[in-house]
């Protein structure tokens, strides 16, 4: 059996996101049989380095001020690295890092890619903690000084020599070739988590150590987080993420629909940015065409059903206001009309065609320009909710409850459907209107089941030949 090209790869940031932060330091060891050769250098990230890192690697903003710039050392350490194992402590941070750079150079980085802590929880699995750290006191290996690149790169270098007089050399080569078949875990996951994971539909959740970082969906779990895990295949986000998860957790559904749903609301409940977002509610705007202006803007909360019309979904007041005033731009609105201010003082172009002078409040022109605007409008039709009252579409063993596009919950007997029904109402959300939008008119009858709250008068389902509401 041939011996394998290593290089052991150590590198220090300005942080922790491959997309946001830079490299300001490379330590390579780079290994062919018993000769060994080393390479390190500083690297100008051209930002300002963290306080976090300034104090764990003691390198500095004037230590790299007059280091090369990532670009002018991308040639050489690519040589460097071609057609050898890439053997990371924590692979999938120093990997995401230095495929960032390497793209942002215009040069292909695609080696193959070890976790020295994954090999040590596959080779030594009654020991708890695989840190560096650890591996120098359980192992007697040395280093001059920590959290340097060229220096953790040969802590590396050293684990790799005891565990080749620890354990078989061909126990070592599976072991290896499993970790190269499979995902590329974060150092802080416990590796039998992805072993644990069902093949079936659901909903997961990926956390950090003290918050819930991501929340997914998936037609078979274990299949969709072992690709999230490859880094053939991990986007930007997700580099940025990996370093931080620590643990997963999940949840099965009988079939997909269930999982989006449970998705949607976990995310408006556990992510910080979407809990915002949906405490703030949606815009959309209302035509009205007897009214001066004739539109207005309202929430989608205050909506009622099928009664309501609306035009556009803005996460704010400020971009439903913008994008009415593009469209009158696009369109040649007339702006009196819309209740635009913007320009106000200015002829309305939109008038002004007609006539020299604004002609806005002219009756004879209103209707023209009423159908103008609704014309314009019209793409931005918000779907009304095409039921008398809340419904269950029916998944398998669940019956999923929802109303005017609001998700209530998923129940599996007659006492579970009341108490969602009685649950205060969900709020307005754009994905789960989005997705309800796209799927309801493609179930087929038998599956929508018509519901009723406690109290209310019994629903007239009128329907049509092919099973619609009337």
């Amino acid at each position: 059996m041939s011996e394998p090209r290593l290089a052991f790869v150590d590198l220090e940031t300005t942080g922790l996101s491959p997309d946001a932060d830079r490299i300001v330091e490379i330590g390579v060891v780079a290994v062919d049989g018993a000769q060994a050769s080393e390479w390190s250098t500083l690297v100008n990230p051209r930002r300002r380095i963290s306080e976090r890192s300034r104090s764990l690697t003691g390198i500095d903003d004037e230590s790299v001020a007059a280091a090369p710039r990532f670009g002018e050392i991308a040639a050489e350490l690519a040589a460097r690295l071609a057609g050898r194992l890439l053997v990371a402590h924590n692979a999938r941070f120093d990997h995401g890092f230095l495929r960032a750079e390497f793209r942002r150079v215009a040069i292909e980085f695609d080696p193959r890619v070890l976790c020295s802590v994954m090999l040590s929880r596959k080779l030594y699995p009654r020991c708890e903690r695989h840190d560096l750290d650890a591996l120098m006191d359980r192992h007697g290996l040395a280093a001059e000084i920590r959290h340097r690149a060229l220096p953790d790169a040969r802590l590396i270098w050293q684990f790799w020599q005891v565990l080749h007089r620890d354990h078989a050399k061909n126990r070592i080569a599976d072991t290896i070739d499993a970790l190269l078949a499979g995902p590329l875990l974060p150092a802080h996951l416990d590796p039998s988590l992805i072993d644990r994971l069902p093949e079936a539909p659901g909903v997961y959740v990926l956390h950090g150590a003290d918050r819930p970082l991501h929340v997914g969906a998936a037609e078979n779990l274990r299949l969709h987080l072992q690709s999230y895990f490859r880094v053939d295949r991990a986007s930007g986000r997700s580099s940025a993420l990996s370093h931080l998860i620590t643990n997963i957790t999940w949840r099965i559904t009988q079939a997909r629909l269930g999982a989006q749903l449970q998705r949607a609301m976990l995310s408006r409940t556990l992510l910080p940015a979407v809990k915002k977002r949906a405490r703030h509610g949606f815009y959309s705007w209302r035509f009205a065409p007897d009214a001066q202006p004739a539109v207005e803007l309202a929430t989608l909360s205050e909506r009622s059903g099928a009664a309501a019309e609306s035009f556009g979904l803005f996460a704010s007041e400020c971009k439903a206001r913008n994008a009415l005033l593009r469209l009158a731009a696009r369109n040649g609105l007339c702006h009196a009309l819309l209740g635009i201010r913007e320009l106000e003082g200015r002829a309305c172009a939109a008038c002004s065609r007609a006539a020299r002078l604004p002609d806005c409040g002219r009756k004879a022109h209103r209707l023209k320009r009423l159908a103008q605007a609704y014309a314009a409008l019209l793409p931005l039709r918000v779907a009304t909710w095409p039921y008398a009252g809340p419904i269950g579409i029916r998944e398998r063993a669940d019956l999923h409850i929802v109303e005017n596009w609001r998700y209530l919950g998923t129940a599996r007997g007659e006492h579970e459907i009341q108490a969602a029904l009685q649950e205060e109402r969900a709020e307005f959300d754009d994905k789960i209107f989005a997705l309800l939008s796209r799927t309801l008119h493609r179930l087929p009858r038998r599956r929508i089941l018509p519901l009723q709250r406690p109290g209310d008068p019994a629903n007239d389902w009128d329907r049509t030949a092919d099973g619609e509401p009337a």
